[in-house]
């Protein structure tokens, strides 16, 4: 219970961490994401007062599946005439280029009038001055990328496209291709400027499946839905109309394409029984003239009432085993019009003319899928293996229906047989004549079945109904669909944001140099025990009695920061260092003292960077004789001992003396103990100014004398790597108690906006001397104001 308290805190403590790092790194660019975000509105707002609005059209259509509810178990266990298939390739065949050219065509729409507007083109539909008609409907020569003035003259019925003028209602050649002229609905007389565009097929049938969106509308039924955009709604509601038609007149002709083969199926065994039928009735004519007969006996009429119901039956046995044998050879591939299904003129089973329906709609989706999509299609692929899970279904079926009709058929013959007794008791004349009169009456009954057969197939054909019906008409919308004006000026101006914030990221994050105080607390585990802010003028002293500047309470702040760190009692021994050059470490010790002598206590800051001393020099004191001067034992304490301030006897400063040859050694020589021994004994504090730790091993020297250090970090000038060094300092303790102060906070964004007070967040600009930069560092840059710091 308690490990999950504490993670929970921790995952808040986390979040404020991270709302502050975000609050702090962008707010004080305020300004500048007002200004972006501003101009990211203009600008949206003028792209949308010149952009061209798309308007959205719909329409839904049903796909009916007569199929569905139909008995046979062996069409349910091939479980491949699933309707989300079949809607598939509906959804296919409305998106094809076939049913575009079509549209295209009907609907006239290779050119279009525009309206020069002041604002913006307009693209007119309805309200035109002149209607062109081509009447080379796919072999419409375009002007592509361009387009040509456009005049009507009303009095002179003469409309003038470009430099060419023709009649209103001629027939005329142009260069596009022959076409009309007619009169628009619109009587201009030169008030507005208009403009032709003629395009190609091709680019039209492009540009139409682009803006046409087909989809299944609800996953359970058998609804497409169509989504059309265009500029002019009018005609966007026109392409979606028609497509619809023409996809409808398509279905029905493919339907068609059946009931014509069944026709000519029929036709050509009419034609041929009829033929059959007169050369019996020419040999029984014949037969009686010859042979002198008039009729045939009463014995004779029985014997082909007997046989006549075998006969017909016989027939269509046969008839029925011929259509079998058909489908068989085409299922097989034997058959040379491999892409037209069979007729099944006869056949009754229910389950065999199924499969071959739906063959046969397999068959036509294949024919029109291969004109609009390419060879690798996926759906061609998926109704190729439709097709094959059909053949064996269909091969089995035919199998088991042949072996039922010959049984049949057999039977029959038999029965026949029987009835042949009856023939020896008639005259062989008379049964001459019956053997052609028995071929009369079954010709005949083959002649009444194809009558009422074509008459079937007739009706069928004439009354034929597309699979497809229009559930809602096309109906465009009565706003834009595009541009979506909401969309675009929010995203604009969160866009404007968005590149402000990202300007600022990426900025930070090139940056090589500590900007915030995250960036430490996340490399070392020091303590933080101030923050520096900076200060624009270049003087080294920020802190008096009487201050009250924001530094001057940061001082103040670290002032009473030493007592948490041990600084309090005998333990009185300061050391302030830092990774490099530059990084204030004299500043933030100079201060630190002075601060420490207004609460009445004696305070001697030593200038122990021998290499580089600039105590002195920021002090405005003589530098000899110094430190190095006593530990030569050529001076002593009180002759090194100086009062830079005047009015301030609390602060005292031991210069550096002479540059000496080898600091090192002369720090290592035994007289440094005895030096702070007797400034212990005199002073409350006792502070010494080293030279960085990266460059040289004072530092280290020195800290067995202390009893704390604090380590100077500078905003925007200690490198981040050196961050690993002084983590690795901490936890050695090579430095003893090693407390880091941020120093040289900068403002950042705009002026008055320094975040960094408290936290460290922030930076912006300023070279302040006071800051104890080194002259390496100083490079001559003065104070930016205004602006200027929104980019720093």
């Amino acid at each position: 219970m308690q490990r999950k308290k504490t993670d929970i805190r921790k995952q808040q403590e986390d979040q404020t961490n991270l709302l502050e790092l975000l609050r702090s790194r962008y707010q004080p660019y305020w300004p500048l994401f007002v200004l972006a975000g501003l101009i990211a509105f203009a600008g949206a707002f003028v792209y949308l007062r010149y952009a061209t609005p798309v308007y959205r059209i719909t329409a839904s259509l049903l796909i009916k599946d007569d199929a569905k509810g139909m008995d046979g178990s062996v069409l349910s266990s091939l479980d491949i005439f699933g309707s989300g298939k079949q809607i598939d390739n509906e959804i296919e065949i409305l998106k094809s280029k076939t049913l575009a050219r079509q549209v295209i065509q009907h609907l006239n729409l290779y050119g279009e009038v525009v309206e020069d507007g002041k604002i913006r083109d307009v693209v007119v539909y309805q309200q035109t001055p002149v209607k062109m008609v081509f009447l080379d409907p796919g072999h419409v020569a375009p002007l592509e990328n361009r387009r040509l003035p456009l005049k009507v003259n009303d009095a002179t019925q003469q409309v003038s496209v470009g430099n060419n003028t023709y009649h209103l209602g001629d027939t005329v050649q142009t260069q596009w291709g022959r076409m009309i002229f007619l009169p628009g609905n619109v009587n201009d007389n030169g008030k507005h400027n208009y403009f032709v565009h003629i395009s190609g097929e091709k680019v039209l049938t492009l540009q139409m499946i682009a803006n046409l969106k087909v989809g299944q509308a609800n996953k359970q039924a058998n609804v497409i839905s169509l989504e059309y955009n265009d500029v002019v709604p009018a005609r966007g509601e026109a392409v979606l109309n028609e497509l619809m038609k023409v996809y409808d007149a398509a279905a029905i002709d493919d339907k068609n394409r059946m009931s014509a083969k069944t026709m000519a199926f029929v036709e050509e065994r009419l034609r041929i029984v009829t033929n059959e039928l007169g050369q019996v009735e020419g040999e029984i004519e014949k037969f009686k003239t010859d042979e002198g007969l008039v009729d045939i006996g009463e014995q004779s009429k029985m014997f082909l009432e007997s046989v006549k119901d075998n006969d017909t039956k016989l027939s269509e046995a046969n008839m029925q085993l011929s259509v079998l044998q058909s489908i068989e050879d085409y299922v097989k591939g034997r058959r040379e019009d491999e892409n037209m299904v069979p007729a099944t003129l006869g056949l009754t089973d229910p389950v065999l003319l199924e499969l071959v329906n739906r063959l046969s709609e397999t068959e036509m989706q294949l024919t029109r899928l291969k004109k609009t999509t390419g060879e690798n299609s996926p759906l061609l692929a998926s109704l190729a293996d439709q097709k094959k899970k059909l053949a064996p279904a269909i091969l089995e079926n035919i199998r088991s229906l042949r072996a039922n009709l010959e049984a049949g058929k057999q039977k029959l013959v038999v029965d026949n047989a029987k009835y042949s007794s009856i023939l020896r008791t008639v005259p062989s004349k008379e049964r001459a004549l019956l053997a052609i009169s028995r071929q009369q009456v079954i010709k005949n009954n083959i002649y009444t079945f194809l009558l009422e057969k074509r008459e079937e197939t007739a009706l069928q054909y004439a009354a034929a109904i597309s699979d497809s019906r229009i559930v809602d008409a096309a109906e465009a919308d009565s706003f834009p669909f595009s541009p979506r004006r909401s969309m675009i000026l929010g995203l604009a101006v969160i866009g404007g944001i968005a590149a402000v914030a990202g300007f600022i990221s990426i900025k930070d994050m090139f940056n090589r140099d500590v900007l915030f105080r995250v960036d430490i607390e996340k490399a070392t585990s020091a303590p933080i025990v101030a923050e520096i802010m900076q200060d624009d003028k270049a003087h080294p002293i920020a802190i008096t009695e009487n201050r009250r500047t924001a530094v001057a309470e940061q001082f103040r702040a670290l002032r009473t920061s030493l007592s948490y760190i041990g600084i309090n009692g005998p333990n009185k021994t300061i050391m302030v260092t830092s990774s490099i050059s530059g990084e204030g470490k004299s500043f933030i010790a100079i201060n630190l003292a002075i601060s420490l002598s207004l609460m009445k206590k004696k305070v001697v800051l030593l200038e122990f960077d021998l290499r580089k001393p600039k105590v002195s020099k920021m002090l405005g004191v003589s530098h000899t004789p110094g430190i190095s001067n006593y530990l030569i034992g050529q001076a002593v304490l009180g002759e090194i001992l100086k009062k830079p301030l005047e009015g301030n006897e609390y602060f005292h400063v031991l210069s550096s003396g002479v540059i000496p040859p080898n600091p090192t050694e002369l720090i290592l020589n035994g007289r440094l103990e005895q030096l702070l021994a007797s400034l212990s004994a005199t002073f409350d504090y006792i502070i010494l100014d080293t030279a960085p730790v990266g460059p040289v091993t004072d530092a280290r020297l020195l800290a067995p004398f202390t009893d704390a250090t604090l380590y100077v970090v500078r905003h925007q000038r200690t490198p981040k790597f050196h961050l690993r060094m002084i983590d690795e300092l901490y936890h050695t303790q090579e430095l003893g108690k090693l407390n880091i102060v941020f120093n040289g906070i900068k403002m950042r964004g705009i002026p008055g906006y320094a975040y960094g007070y408290g936290n460290g967040y922030g930076y912006g600009n300023g070279n302040g001397y006071g800051y104890g930069y080194t002259d390496e560092h100083q490079n001559g840059s003065t104070n930016k104001k205004g602006l200027t710091r929104l980019f720093k």
